[in-house]
């Protein structure tokens, strides 16, 4: 007999935020993806055969609630204690959970934060021109000569002369460098104009989500000289460069992508991450408790800075690095693609690591995907992650408003 100085009592029930579908399609694309990379490549020279783990996140614009979370490799939690020394053996290690706890380099979707500290503070306006010469020779006598990605791959071509939006399309690094570092010597505004324009978005802080995270951290000095101590390691103009093209010490989760680019959707406003729906009791006869929004900070942007990075996302979309997943797409969306150079990837030892960010619709922004791969080759090739999960979210509006009478009864 069991005796009990409590009866015990059935404890409530958490509904979460996740979308089973879009989780299903989610998971099943980004693995679909990184094995087809792995035994594929992409591009002419196949690269991506080396992909290793990626992931997934989907959020709400306007509530911060988390639709989908992905990570790759994974496991079955059913299984979990039956499976958990062979776990540890696996390669890729799928007990990480990359979309909350790896931090990565976002590479070039950073660059709307550089766009937009640039307009904001009135360094450029949205149609400022800048010749891409291919090789940006500023610092010359510093030898420090970074070149733009497409002069390097294109055999000596460049994308000519460009504004902000043109550059977000594709994807300039040569563009970026150049307001980057136009930013960081205008006095009275400097790189840390940059640096809280990518705090006030979520970069390199708590997301508030209730699952541990790593919060990574920002490009700036202090993160310098953190990371490397004292002595000769300064803030210095190469540092600018990189830093304003997404590289140099810019860590985060793709979770923190995500949040950032839901606060891009809705003109500045950041929301809190949050898996919980609300709280029901036992029998499912009482709401206990409904989890609202809470806006973590708010970016002023200007008329300009906000046209300016939706019509540049928009234009990578429809003309640029992001149009060969979109380009026929019936609902209009907002995106951009990153591709991130590591020592490794530059010597050819590894192939770069890639990521994508997106809303949609343009216009009236409901869902933001971010999607990461380590050594994925390509960013524009994660497109097609997001594409089907805007495929499954959007047919489930439409059969949402198509048939109201759903789930009643009468």
């Amino acid at each position: 007999s069991e005796d009990y100085s409590e009866e015990p009592k059935a404890g409530n029930n958490v509904e979460l935020t996740i979308d089973i579908n879009l989780q299903a399609v989610a998971e099943q694309m980004l693995e679909k993806t990184i094995l087809d990379l792995r035994k594929n490549g992409v591009g002419a020279k196949q690269e991506g055969k080396d992909a290793e783990g990626g992931a997934v996140v989907a959020v709400d614009v306007n509530t911060g609630d988390i639709l989908a979370c992905a990570s790759y490799p994974t496991f079955d939690p059913s299984t979990y204690s039956s499976d958990y020394n062979k776990l540890l053996k696996v390669d890729y290690s799928p007990l990480f959970n990359r979309s909350l706890l790896a931090i990565y380099n976002p590479g070039s979707t950073f660059k709307m934060v550089t766009a937009l500290a640039a307009i904001n503070n009135g360094v450029i306006g949205r149609y400022y021109p800048i010749e891409d010469q291919g090789i940006y020779t500023y610092y010359k006598e510093q030898n420090f000569t970074p070149r733009c990605y497409y002069y390097t791959s294109s055999g000596g071509q460049t994308h000519g002369t460009i504004d902000v939006m043109q550059a977000l399309s594709v994807s300039c690094n040569y563009y970026f460098y150049e307001i980057g570092r136009l930013t960081a010597s205008t006095e009275g505004v400097g790189w840390e104009a940059v640096d809280e324009t990518a705090k006030q978005l979520g970069l390199g802080e708590n997301t508030g989500v209730e699952l541990p995270e790593e919060t990574g951290y920002r490009a700036n000095a202090e993160t310098k000289k953190r990371l490397y101590g004292e002595g000769e390691q300064g803030w210095y103009g190469a540092d600018v460069l990189m830093a304003s093209i997404g590289q140099s010490e810019n860590k985060f989760t793709p979770l923190q992508l995500c949040v950032y680019t839901a606060a891009l959707a809705t003109g500045g406003t950041r929301y809190k991450a949050t898996f919980l729906n609300r709280v029901i009791s036992s029998d499912y006869t009482e709401v206990i408790m409904e989890n609202e929004p809470v806006i973590l900070s708010k970016l002023k942007m200007t008329d300009e800075a906000k046209a300016a990075i939706h019509d540049g996302m928009r234009l990578a979309v429809t003309s640029g690095t992001a149009s060969t997943a979109f380009a026929d797409y019936e609902i209009p969306v907002c995106a951009k693609t990153g591709t991130v150079q590591t020592d490794l990837s530059i010597a050819r030892l590894r192939s770069d690591s890639c990521s994508f960010v997106c809303y949609a619709p343009a216009d009236n922004p409901q869902i933001a995907i971010a999607v990461y791969v380590e050594n994925g080759a390509q960013g524009g090739n994660l497109g097609y992650i997001a594409r089907a999960i805007l495929d499954a979210y959007f047919s489930e509006k439409s059969s949402a408003d198509t048939y109201p009478t759903e789930h009643t009864f009468g």
